[in-house]
Protein backbone atom coordinates (compact mmCIF):
# COMPACT_ATOMS: atom_id res chain seq x y z
CA UNK A 1 0.00 0.00 0.00
CA UNK A 2 1.16 3.57 -0.94
CA UNK A 3 2.75 5.67 1.92
CA UNK A 4 3.76 2.13 4.05
CA UNK A 5 7.07 2.80 5.40
CA UNK A 6 9.72 0.42 6.02
CA UNK A 7 8.82 -1.89 9.35
CA UNK A 8 10.70 -2.08 12.56
CA UNK A 9 12.34 -5.37 13.31
CA UNK A 10 10.43 -7.92 15.31
CA UNK A 11 11.61 -9.73 18.15
CA UNK A 12 10.91 -13.01 17.05
CA UNK A 13 12.54 -11.94 14.01
CA UNK A 14 15.39 -11.05 15.47
CA UNK A 15 15.72 -14.11 17.67
CA UNK A 16 16.10 -16.30 14.39
CA UNK A 17 18.55 -13.62 12.95
CA UNK A 18 20.54 -14.03 16.35
CA UNK A 19 20.40 -17.87 16.52
CA UNK A 20 21.65 -18.17 12.72
CA UNK A 21 24.87 -16.37 13.80
CA UNK A 22 25.22 -18.86 16.11
CA UNK A 23 29.20 -20.66 16.54
CA UNK A 24 29.50 -23.94 14.89
CA UNK A 25 29.58 -25.30 18.58
CA UNK A 26 27.23 -22.89 20.05
CA UNK A 27 27.76 -20.24 22.69
CA UNK A 28 30.29 -21.33 26.08
CA UNK A 29 27.93 -21.70 29.41
CA UNK A 30 27.01 -18.49 30.94
CA UNK A 31 29.09 -16.51 28.34
CA UNK A 32 29.04 -12.80 27.69
CA UNK A 33 28.46 -11.52 24.44
CA UNK A 34 29.84 -7.71 22.94
CA UNK A 35 28.35 -5.04 21.13
CA UNK A 36 30.49 -2.58 19.38
CA UNK A 37 28.69 0.99 19.85
CA UNK A 38 29.35 3.33 18.25
CA UNK A 39 26.52 5.17 18.80
CA UNK A 40 24.94 5.01 15.51
CA UNK A 41 21.42 3.81 14.82
CA UNK A 42 22.55 0.50 13.91
CA UNK A 43 24.48 -0.66 16.86
CA UNK A 44 21.87 1.12 18.78
CA UNK A 45 19.21 -0.87 16.95
CA UNK A 46 21.51 -3.64 17.87
CA UNK A 47 21.82 -2.91 21.40
CA UNK A 48 18.55 -2.65 22.06
CA UNK A 49 17.20 -5.92 20.32
CA UNK A 50 19.90 -7.95 21.41
CA UNK A 51 19.22 -6.48 25.47
CA UNK A 52 15.80 -7.02 25.55
CA UNK A 53 16.06 -10.41 23.55
CA UNK A 54 18.19 -12.05 26.63
CA UNK A 55 16.34 -9.91 28.96
CA UNK A 56 13.15 -11.98 27.87
CA UNK A 57 14.78 -15.85 27.28
CA UNK A 58 16.28 -15.81 30.61
CA UNK A 59 12.53 -15.96 31.79
CA UNK A 60 11.36 -18.28 29.49
CA UNK A 61 11.62 -21.70 27.81
CA UNK A 62 13.78 -20.62 25.04
CA UNK A 63 16.25 -19.90 27.81
CA UNK A 64 17.21 -23.67 28.27
CA UNK A 65 19.24 -22.95 24.59
CA UNK A 66 22.45 -22.21 24.86
CA UNK A 67 22.84 -18.73 24.47
CA UNK A 68 25.17 -16.26 26.12
CA UNK A 69 23.77 -14.64 29.60
CA UNK A 70 24.64 -10.98 29.30
CA UNK A 71 25.81 -8.59 27.32
CA UNK A 72 28.18 -5.54 26.95
CA UNK A 73 28.59 -2.11 25.11
CA UNK A 74 31.82 -1.39 23.60
CA UNK A 75 32.88 1.94 22.68
CA UNK A 76 35.68 3.26 20.66
CA UNK A 77 36.97 6.70 20.89
CA UNK A 78 39.44 6.96 17.68
CA UNK A 79 39.59 10.98 19.14
CA UNK A 80 40.05 11.95 15.18
CA UNK A 81 37.75 13.95 14.81
CA UNK A 82 35.65 17.01 16.29
CA UNK A 83 32.79 14.49 17.24
CA UNK A 84 34.40 11.70 18.67
CA UNK A 85 33.71 12.53 22.14
CA UNK A 86 30.12 12.97 21.65
CA UNK A 87 29.84 9.77 19.78
CA UNK A 88 31.52 8.03 23.08
CA UNK A 89 29.34 10.37 25.14
CA UNK A 90 26.03 9.06 23.34
CA UNK A 91 27.24 5.17 23.27
CA UNK A 92 27.76 5.49 27.12
CA UNK A 93 24.44 7.17 27.63
CA UNK A 94 22.58 4.52 25.12
CA UNK A 95 24.11 1.65 27.40
CA UNK A 96 23.07 3.15 30.95
CA UNK A 97 19.46 3.77 29.40
CA UNK A 98 19.14 0.46 28.47
CA UNK A 99 20.39 -0.88 31.71
CA UNK A 100 23.31 -2.34 30.01
CA UNK A 101 27.37 -2.59 31.37
CA UNK A 102 29.18 -0.47 28.86
CA UNK A 103 33.49 0.38 28.77
CA UNK A 104 34.59 2.86 26.70
CA UNK A 105 38.16 2.40 25.53
CA UNK A 106 40.24 5.35 23.82
CA UNK A 107 42.87 4.81 21.32
CA UNK A 108 46.02 5.94 23.13
CA UNK A 109 47.97 7.04 19.54
CA UNK A 110 51.62 7.65 19.44
CA UNK A 111 52.09 4.81 22.35
CA UNK A 112 53.01 1.36 21.45
CA UNK A 113 51.62 -0.87 19.90
CA UNK A 114 49.57 2.14 18.05
CA UNK A 115 51.21 4.42 15.75
CA UNK A 116 50.93 8.51 16.17
CA UNK A 117 47.68 9.69 15.86
CA UNK A 118 47.14 9.42 12.16
CA UNK A 119 46.46 12.69 9.50
CA UNK A 120 44.19 13.00 6.50
CA UNK A 121 45.26 10.70 4.16
CA UNK A 122 44.55 7.28 1.90
CA UNK A 123 45.55 5.01 4.84
CA UNK A 124 43.90 6.74 7.60
CA UNK A 125 41.02 4.11 7.06
CA UNK A 126 43.06 1.96 7.51
CA UNK A 127 45.20 2.55 10.01
CA UNK A 128 41.94 3.51 12.44
CA UNK A 129 40.52 -0.02 11.65
CA UNK A 130 43.45 -1.94 12.90
CA UNK A 131 43.16 0.55 15.84
CA UNK A 132 39.66 -0.24 16.62
CA UNK A 133 39.41 -3.60 16.32
CA UNK A 134 43.09 -3.76 18.99
CA UNK A 135 41.00 -2.02 21.63
CA UNK A 136 38.04 -3.73 21.02
CA UNK A 137 39.60 -7.36 21.22
CA UNK A 138 41.38 -6.20 24.46
CA UNK A 139 38.23 -4.91 25.66
CA UNK A 140 36.45 -8.28 25.08
CA UNK A 141 39.49 -9.67 27.08
CA UNK A 142 38.67 -6.87 29.94
CA UNK A 143 35.10 -7.79 30.67
CA UNK A 144 35.32 -11.81 29.65
CA UNK A 145 33.06 -11.43 26.23
CA UNK A 146 33.40 -14.81 24.45
CA UNK A 147 31.87 -13.32 21.69
CA UNK A 148 31.58 -9.70 19.83
CA UNK A 149 28.07 -8.32 17.32
CA UNK A 150 28.38 -5.76 14.60
CA UNK A 151 25.58 -3.86 13.70
CA UNK A 152 26.64 -4.33 9.93
CA UNK A 153 23.46 -4.39 7.90
CA UNK A 154 22.10 -5.21 3.89
CA UNK A 155 23.61 -1.97 2.61
CA UNK A 156 26.57 -2.67 4.15
CA UNK A 157 27.22 -5.70 2.73
CA UNK A 158 26.41 -4.39 -0.72
CA UNK A 159 29.37 -1.61 0.01
CA UNK A 160 31.50 -4.71 1.09
CA UNK A 161 31.17 -6.60 -1.91
CA UNK A 162 31.78 -3.95 -4.27
CA UNK A 163 34.66 -2.80 -2.34
CA UNK A 164 36.56 -5.84 -2.53
CA UNK A 165 35.44 -6.46 -6.11
CA UNK A 166 38.00 -2.89 -6.42
CA UNK A 167 40.96 -4.90 -4.83
CA UNK A 168 40.20 -7.67 -7.33
CA UNK A 169 38.33 -10.29 -5.08
CA UNK A 170 37.38 -13.82 -6.45
CA UNK A 171 33.45 -14.28 -5.90
CA UNK A 172 34.20 -15.44 -3.15
CA UNK A 173 35.33 -12.66 -1.51
CA UNK A 174 32.16 -10.53 -3.46
CA UNK A 175 30.05 -12.66 -1.15
CA UNK A 176 30.86 -10.06 1.67
CA UNK A 177 30.81 -10.28 5.35
CA UNK A 178 29.98 -13.73 7.30
CA UNK A 179 27.13 -13.91 9.92
CA UNK A 180 29.72 -15.55 11.84
CA UNK A 181 33.45 -16.10 12.05
CA UNK A 182 36.51 -16.74 14.17
CA UNK A 183 38.25 -13.42 15.06
CA UNK A 184 41.88 -15.22 14.02
CA UNK A 185 45.34 -14.65 15.10
CA UNK A 186 44.90 -10.65 13.81
CA UNK A 187 46.57 -8.80 11.42
CA UNK A 188 49.78 -8.44 13.18
CA UNK A 189 53.04 -10.19 12.89
CA UNK A 190 54.79 -9.55 16.09
CA UNK A 191 53.43 -10.88 19.61
CA UNK A 192 52.53 -7.83 21.17
CA UNK A 193 52.20 -5.72 17.85
CA UNK A 194 49.31 -4.02 16.63
CA UNK A 195 46.44 -6.38 15.44
CA UNK A 196 47.96 -9.65 17.07
CA UNK A 197 45.71 -11.28 19.44
CA UNK A 198 47.35 -15.33 19.05
CA UNK A 199 45.91 -18.11 19.66
CA UNK A 200 43.11 -16.36 21.87
CA UNK A 201 41.55 -15.27 18.60
CA UNK A 202 40.70 -18.68 17.82
CA UNK A 203 38.30 -18.85 20.56
CA UNK A 204 36.57 -15.55 20.00
CA UNK A 205 33.45 -14.65 17.84
CA UNK A 206 32.17 -11.92 15.61
CA UNK A 207 29.04 -12.07 14.39
CA UNK A 208 26.33 -9.66 12.47
CA UNK A 209 23.12 -10.64 13.14
CA UNK A 210 21.65 -7.71 11.06
CA UNK A 211 23.08 -8.59 7.61
CA UNK A 212 19.72 -9.26 6.12
CA UNK A 213 18.22 -5.81 7.19
CA UNK A 214 18.46 -2.88 5.49
CA UNK A 215 19.20 0.13 6.77
CA UNK A 216 15.77 1.68 6.40
CA UNK A 217 14.30 -1.16 8.83
CA UNK A 218 16.84 -0.17 11.61
CA UNK A 219 16.04 3.42 11.34
CA UNK A 220 12.08 2.27 11.73
CA UNK A 221 13.23 0.14 14.72
CA UNK A 222 14.98 3.12 16.48
CA UNK A 223 12.04 5.40 15.51
CA UNK A 224 9.41 2.72 16.73
CA UNK A 225 11.19 2.10 20.01
CA UNK A 226 12.23 6.05 20.49
CA UNK A 227 15.89 5.61 20.58
CA UNK A 228 18.57 8.14 20.66
CA UNK A 229 21.44 8.04 18.42
CA UNK A 230 24.36 10.03 16.74
CA UNK A 231 25.25 9.93 13.09
CA UNK A 232 28.96 9.88 12.28
CA UNK A 233 29.26 13.00 9.80
CA UNK A 234 32.21 11.51 7.92
CA UNK A 235 29.90 8.72 6.19
CA UNK A 236 28.70 11.33 4.57
CA UNK A 237 31.54 12.47 2.94
CA UNK A 238 32.55 10.34 -0.05
CA UNK A 239 36.19 12.56 -0.65
CA UNK A 240 37.17 10.30 2.69
CA UNK A 241 36.82 6.30 1.92
CA UNK A 242 35.65 4.14 -0.87
CA UNK A 243 33.23 2.90 1.03
CA UNK A 244 32.25 6.71 1.62
CA UNK A 245 32.17 7.03 -2.08
CA UNK A 246 30.32 3.90 -3.15
CA UNK A 247 27.95 4.78 -0.76
CA UNK A 248 26.90 8.17 -2.30
CA UNK A 249 26.97 7.00 -5.73
CA UNK A 250 24.20 3.95 -4.55
CA UNK A 251 22.43 6.86 -3.16
CA UNK A 252 22.95 9.11 -5.57
CA UNK A 253 21.68 6.39 -8.44
CA UNK A 254 18.67 5.29 -5.60
CA UNK A 255 17.52 9.05 -6.04
CA UNK A 256 17.57 9.32 -9.67
CA UNK A 257 19.96 12.61 -9.01
CA UNK A 258 22.72 13.42 -11.35
CA UNK A 259 26.42 12.02 -10.48
CA UNK A 260 28.37 15.07 -10.81
CA UNK A 261 28.66 15.35 -7.09
CA UNK A 262 31.06 12.56 -7.40
CA UNK A 263 33.59 14.24 -10.13
CA UNK A 264 35.69 15.52 -7.60
CA UNK A 265 36.85 12.85 -5.78
CA UNK A 266 40.73 11.32 -5.39
CA UNK A 267 42.09 9.66 -8.12
CA UNK A 268 42.66 6.82 -6.31
CA UNK A 269 38.59 6.52 -5.07
CA UNK A 270 37.86 7.64 -8.76
CA UNK A 271 40.16 4.52 -10.25
CA UNK A 272 38.87 2.14 -7.67
CA UNK A 273 34.98 3.09 -8.54
CA UNK A 274 35.88 2.10 -12.26
CA UNK A 275 37.39 -1.10 -11.53
CA UNK A 276 34.00 -2.07 -9.79
CA UNK A 277 32.10 -1.41 -12.57
CA UNK A 278 34.00 -3.59 -14.85
CA UNK A 279 34.53 -6.36 -11.78
CA UNK A 280 31.02 -6.57 -11.65
CA UNK A 281 30.23 -7.24 -15.16
CA UNK A 282 32.62 -9.88 -14.87
CA UNK A 283 30.91 -11.59 -11.92
CA UNK A 284 29.78 -15.58 -13.38
CA UNK A 285 27.25 -16.57 -10.83
CA UNK A 286 24.99 -13.69 -10.46
CA UNK A 287 24.16 -10.27 -11.96
CA UNK A 288 25.38 -7.35 -10.52
CA UNK A 289 23.62 -4.02 -12.15
CA UNK A 290 25.12 -1.36 -10.33
CA UNK A 291 22.62 1.07 -11.95
CA UNK A 292 19.85 -1.09 -11.62
CA UNK A 293 19.43 0.12 -8.17
CA UNK A 294 19.93 -1.07 -4.37
CA UNK A 295 17.20 -3.87 -4.53
CA UNK A 296 18.97 -5.44 -7.51
CA UNK A 297 22.48 -5.10 -5.78
CA UNK A 298 21.07 -6.67 -2.50
CA UNK A 299 19.49 -9.61 -4.18
CA UNK A 300 22.94 -10.23 -5.89
CA UNK A 301 25.12 -10.25 -3.10
CA UNK A 302 22.73 -12.85 -1.44
CA UNK A 303 23.41 -14.85 -4.17
CA UNK A 304 27.02 -14.56 -3.46
CA UNK A 305 26.28 -14.96 0.06
CA UNK A 306 24.05 -17.53 0.05
CA UNK A 307 26.85 -19.58 -2.56
CA UNK A 308 30.11 -19.24 -0.27
CA UNK A 309 27.86 -20.72 2.38
CA UNK A 310 27.60 -23.55 -0.25
CA UNK A 311 31.06 -23.33 -1.11
CA UNK A 312 32.04 -23.84 2.64
CA UNK A 313 29.99 -26.76 2.76
CA UNK A 314 31.07 -29.05 -0.70
CA UNK A 315 34.50 -27.90 0.64
CA UNK A 316 34.40 -29.35 4.38
CA UNK A 317 32.71 -32.63 2.44
CA UNK A 318 35.54 -33.15 -0.15
CA UNK A 319 38.15 -32.96 3.02
CA UNK A 320 36.86 -35.18 5.08
CA UNK A 321 36.80 -37.69 1.81
CA UNK A 322 40.04 -36.73 0.91
CA UNK A 323 42.35 -36.38 3.80
CA UNK A 324 44.48 -39.18 4.41
CA UNK A 325 45.86 -39.82 7.90
CA UNK A 326 49.47 -37.64 8.10
CA UNK A 327 51.65 -36.49 10.10
CA UNK A 328 51.21 -33.56 12.86
CA UNK A 329 50.72 -30.15 11.34
CA UNK A 330 50.81 -31.76 7.63
CA UNK A 331 47.77 -32.53 5.43
CA UNK A 332 47.60 -35.27 2.68
CA UNK A 333 44.95 -35.38 0.23
CA UNK A 334 44.52 -38.28 -2.04
CA UNK A 335 45.22 -37.11 -5.65
CA UNK A 336 42.51 -39.85 -7.01
CA UNK A 337 39.38 -38.11 -6.11
CA UNK A 338 40.64 -34.59 -6.72
CA UNK A 339 39.63 -34.96 -10.53
CA UNK A 340 35.61 -35.44 -9.16
CA UNK A 341 35.72 -31.66 -7.82
CA UNK A 342 35.06 -29.73 -11.22
CA UNK A 343 33.96 -26.69 -9.57
CA UNK A 344 36.70 -23.71 -9.96
CA UNK A 345 35.47 -21.90 -7.37
CA UNK A 346 35.04 -24.84 -4.66
CA UNK A 347 39.01 -25.69 -5.91
CA UNK A 348 40.12 -22.23 -5.14
CA UNK A 349 37.95 -22.38 -1.53
CA UNK A 350 39.45 -26.49 -0.53
CA UNK A 351 43.22 -24.74 -1.58
CA UNK A 352 42.60 -21.70 0.50
CA UNK A 353 41.78 -23.81 3.11
CA UNK A 354 44.56 -25.90 3.15
CA UNK A 355 46.77 -23.58 3.23
CA UNK A 356 45.38 -21.46 5.98
CA UNK A 357 45.59 -24.76 7.97
CA UNK A 358 49.42 -25.43 7.20
CA UNK A 359 50.86 -22.22 6.78
CA UNK A 360 53.12 -20.30 9.39
CA UNK A 361 51.75 -16.90 8.85
CA UNK A 362 48.78 -15.80 11.65
CA UNK A 363 45.52 -18.43 10.67
CA UNK A 364 42.90 -16.24 9.39
CA UNK A 365 45.61 -13.72 7.91
CA UNK A 366 45.47 -12.98 4.38
CA UNK A 367 49.17 -13.95 4.21
CA UNK A 368 48.06 -17.51 5.14
CA UNK A 369 45.86 -17.30 2.48
CA UNK A 370 49.20 -16.76 0.04
CA UNK A 371 47.28 -12.83 -0.06
CA UNK A 372 45.00 -14.62 -2.31
CA UNK A 373 47.12 -13.59 -5.38
CA UNK A 374 44.88 -15.42 -8.76
CA UNK A 375 48.25 -16.66 -10.25
CA UNK A 376 50.09 -18.61 -7.52
CA UNK A 377 46.90 -20.39 -6.37
CA UNK A 378 45.96 -21.22 -9.77
CA UNK A 379 49.46 -22.73 -10.02
CA UNK A 380 48.76 -24.45 -7.31
CA UNK A 381 45.04 -26.00 -8.83
CA UNK A 382 46.59 -26.67 -12.02
CA UNK A 383 49.48 -28.96 -10.49
CA UNK A 384 47.46 -30.80 -8.32
CA UNK A 385 44.20 -31.43 -10.70
CA UNK A 386 46.85 -32.49 -12.92
CA UNK A 387 49.22 -33.83 -12.35
CA UNK A 388 50.74 -36.87 -10.21
CA UNK A 389 54.48 -36.55 -10.52
CA UNK A 390 55.38 -32.67 -10.02
CA UNK A 391 57.84 -32.32 -8.26
CA UNK A 392 57.93 -30.14 -4.62
CA UNK A 393 56.52 -26.26 -5.00
CA UNK A 394 55.66 -23.84 -3.06
CA UNK A 395 53.42 -20.62 -4.36
CA UNK A 396 52.66 -18.47 -1.62
CA UNK A 397 51.46 -18.66 1.78
CA UNK A 398 54.39 -20.40 3.23
CA UNK A 399 53.18 -23.76 2.47
CA UNK A 400 55.10 -26.47 0.64
CA UNK A 401 53.14 -29.28 -1.25
CA UNK A 402 55.07 -32.51 -2.18
CA UNK A 403 54.11 -35.34 -4.11
CA UNK A 404 53.74 -38.46 -1.55
CA UNK A 405 52.74 -42.19 -1.89
CA UNK A 406 50.36 -43.36 0.82
CA UNK A 407 50.53 -46.94 2.21
CA UNK A 408 48.49 -47.32 5.69
CA UNK A 409 50.35 -50.38 6.44
CA UNK A 410 53.99 -48.90 5.41
CA UNK A 411 56.10 -45.81 5.65
CA UNK A 412 55.05 -42.59 3.98
CA UNK A 413 57.08 -41.64 1.19
CA UNK A 414 57.15 -37.70 -0.13
CA UNK A 415 59.31 -35.45 -2.02
CA UNK A 416 61.25 -36.46 -5.00
CA UNK A 417 61.15 -39.88 -4.64
CA UNK A 418 57.92 -40.11 -5.86
CA UNK A 419 58.26 -39.07 -9.15
CA UNK A 420 58.44 -41.89 -11.51
CA UNK A 421 57.56 -44.87 -9.23
CA UNK A 422 55.13 -47.44 -9.87
CA UNK A 423 52.52 -47.75 -7.65
CA UNK A 424 52.14 -51.13 -5.12
CA UNK A 425 49.58 -52.86 -4.01
CA UNK A 426 47.75 -50.40 -1.48
CA UNK A 427 49.24 -47.92 -2.32
CA UNK A 428 48.56 -44.57 -4.10
CA UNK A 429 49.40 -41.08 -4.77
CA UNK A 430 48.83 -38.26 -2.79
CA UNK A 431 49.64 -34.79 -1.88
CA UNK A 432 51.15 -33.33 0.97
CA UNK A 433 51.05 -29.93 2.37
CA UNK A 434 53.43 -28.87 4.89
CA UNK A 435 55.09 -25.74 6.31
CA UNK A 436 57.44 -24.50 4.20
CA UNK A 437 61.30 -25.24 5.41
CA UNK A 438 63.66 -21.76 6.53
CA UNK A 439 66.62 -24.01 6.14
CA UNK A 440 66.85 -27.51 5.09
CA UNK A 441 65.81 -29.43 8.84
CA UNK A 442 69.28 -31.02 9.26
CA UNK A 443 70.96 -27.52 9.61
CA UNK A 444 68.26 -26.25 12.11
CA UNK A 445 70.18 -26.98 15.12
CA UNK A 446 73.52 -25.19 13.55
CA UNK A 447 71.57 -22.32 11.60
CA UNK A 448 71.14 -19.24 12.74
CA UNK A 449 67.17 -19.07 13.14
CA UNK A 450 64.82 -15.99 13.54
CA UNK A 451 63.13 -15.25 16.57
CA UNK A 452 59.90 -16.35 15.63
CA UNK A 453 61.67 -20.03 15.58
CA UNK A 454 64.08 -19.75 18.26
CA UNK A 455 61.95 -18.82 20.92
CA UNK A 456 63.92 -17.66 24.28
CA UNK A 457 61.30 -18.24 26.91
CA UNK A 458 63.71 -18.02 30.02
CA UNK A 459 62.23 -15.06 31.48
CA UNK A 460 58.76 -15.27 30.59
CA UNK A 461 59.07 -18.92 32.72
CA UNK A 462 61.54 -17.48 35.26
CA UNK A 463 58.35 -14.38 36.00
CA UNK A 464 55.38 -17.28 36.37
CA UNK A 465 57.65 -19.19 38.59
CA UNK A 466 58.00 -16.09 41.04
CA UNK A 467 54.41 -15.28 40.73
CA UNK A 468 53.41 -18.82 41.70
CA UNK A 469 51.44 -19.66 38.63
CA UNK A 470 50.55 -22.83 37.88
CA UNK A 471 51.29 -22.87 33.75
CA UNK A 472 52.41 -21.08 30.86
CA UNK A 473 50.92 -20.94 27.28
CA UNK A 474 53.20 -20.32 24.62
CA UNK A 475 52.38 -20.12 21.22
CA UNK A 476 54.82 -21.64 18.61
CA UNK A 477 55.23 -20.21 14.44
CA UNK A 478 51.75 -20.09 14.29
CA UNK A 479 51.17 -23.59 15.06
CA UNK A 480 51.67 -24.81 17.92
CA UNK A 481 50.91 -23.96 21.48
CA UNK A 482 53.35 -25.36 24.27
CA UNK A 483 51.68 -25.59 27.87
CA UNK A 484 54.19 -25.93 30.72
CA UNK A 485 52.93 -27.14 33.69
CA UNK A 486 55.19 -25.48 36.20
CA UNK A 487 54.59 -27.66 39.48
CA UNK A 488 55.89 -30.47 37.23
CA UNK A 489 58.93 -28.78 35.62
CA UNK A 490 62.19 -30.97 36.00
CA UNK A 491 64.60 -29.67 39.43
CA UNK A 492 67.29 -28.80 37.20
CA UNK A 493 65.78 -26.47 35.12
CA UNK A 494 64.13 -24.89 38.23
CA UNK A 495 67.42 -24.40 39.59
CA UNK A 496 69.47 -22.92 36.36
CA UNK A 497 66.10 -20.44 35.74
CA UNK A 498 67.21 -19.31 39.25
CA UNK A 499 70.54 -18.02 38.37
CA UNK A 500 69.64 -17.42 34.53
CA UNK A 501 70.68 -13.72 35.05
CA UNK A 502 74.36 -14.57 36.30
CA UNK A 503 74.61 -17.19 34.23
CA UNK A 504 73.81 -16.72 30.87
CA UNK A 505 71.62 -20.20 30.90
CA UNK A 506 68.77 -19.68 28.86
CA UNK A 507 65.24 -21.76 27.99
CA UNK A 508 63.70 -21.74 24.34
CA UNK A 509 61.50 -23.79 21.94
CA UNK A 510 63.44 -24.21 18.51
CA UNK A 511 61.86 -26.60 15.46
CA UNK A 512 63.17 -29.87 14.13
CA UNK A 513 62.32 -32.45 11.86
CA UNK A 514 61.26 -31.63 8.62
CA UNK A 515 57.98 -30.39 9.96
CA UNK A 516 59.43 -27.41 12.06
CA UNK A 517 57.82 -29.38 15.51
CA UNK A 518 58.56 -28.03 18.34
CA UNK A 519 61.17 -29.03 21.04
CA UNK A 520 61.79 -27.06 24.63
CA UNK A 521 65.59 -27.08 24.77
CA UNK A 522 68.40 -25.59 27.64
CA UNK A 523 71.30 -23.40 26.28
CA UNK A 524 74.02 -22.87 28.07
CA UNK A 525 77.24 -21.16 27.09
CA UNK A 526 80.14 -22.88 25.37
CA UNK A 527 78.05 -26.37 25.33
CA UNK A 528 75.60 -28.22 23.41
CA UNK A 529 71.91 -27.41 23.65
CA UNK A 530 70.06 -30.13 25.92
CA UNK A 531 67.05 -31.38 24.86
CA UNK A 532 64.08 -31.31 27.65
CA UNK A 533 61.11 -32.12 25.34
CA UNK A 534 59.95 -32.88 21.75
CA UNK A 535 57.59 -33.88 19.96
CA UNK A 536 57.05 -37.21 18.09
CA UNK A 537 55.71 -38.60 14.86
CA UNK A 538 52.48 -40.13 16.81
CA UNK A 539 51.72 -36.54 18.15
CA UNK A 540 52.94 -38.07 21.53
CA UNK A 541 55.43 -36.09 23.47
CA UNK A 542 58.66 -37.30 24.97
CA UNK A 543 60.72 -35.40 27.99
CA UNK A 544 63.19 -37.98 28.37
CA UNK A 545 62.68 -39.88 31.42
CA UNK A 546 61.03 -36.44 33.26
CA UNK A 547 57.54 -35.81 34.28
CA UNK A 548 55.22 -34.98 31.87
CA UNK A 549 55.54 -31.23 31.92
CA UNK A 550 55.05 -29.52 28.47
CA UNK A 551 52.47 -30.31 26.10
CA UNK A 552 52.45 -29.61 22.58
CA UNK A 553 49.31 -29.25 20.31
CA UNK A 554 48.46 -28.36 16.65
CA UNK A 555 45.98 -25.41 17.07
CA UNK A 556 45.47 -24.31 13.43
CA UNK A 557 42.18 -25.15 12.13
CA UNK A 558 40.48 -27.06 8.77
CA UNK A 559 37.09 -25.54 9.24
CA UNK A 560 35.42 -22.45 7.07
CA UNK A 561 35.33 -20.28 10.20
Amino acid sequence: MAGIGPAPILFNEFFQMFMRCMPPNGWPVNSKIAVGNSGGPDSTCLLFLLKKLLTDLRSKTMARQSIPTSVVSLSVNHNLQEASQSMAARSAANAAAMGVEHLTLDIPWGTPPFAAKPVASQSMEQVAREARYHVIFDGMARTGAHSVAFGHHADDQVETSLMRLARGTTELGAGGMRRCRRWGMGTGDVEGGLGWVGHHGLNRWIMRPLLEVRKDRILATCEEHRLDYVNDPTNFQPEITLRNAIRQMLTLQEEGKDMSALSGLPPHISSSLEKIKIAAADLQETTMDLEGGLHQLHGAVKVLSSRLEDVDNEVTFHLKNLTLPSPPSTLILSSHALPAIVDPTVRLALVLRVMRYVSFHPWGSLRADGNRRRTSIQRIIDTLWQSDGAPPFTAGGGVLWQPAIFNAKKRLRVGTQCLGRRLQPGERFAWMASRLPAVPYYMLDTAILSSKLDVDITERLAIAMSRGDNSLEVLFDCRFLVRFDLSQIPEELVAALRKYQETGVNVRIKPHTKYYWPKVVLRKPSYPDTTYATLIDNGQMDTFGHAPWVNMEYIRLLDAT
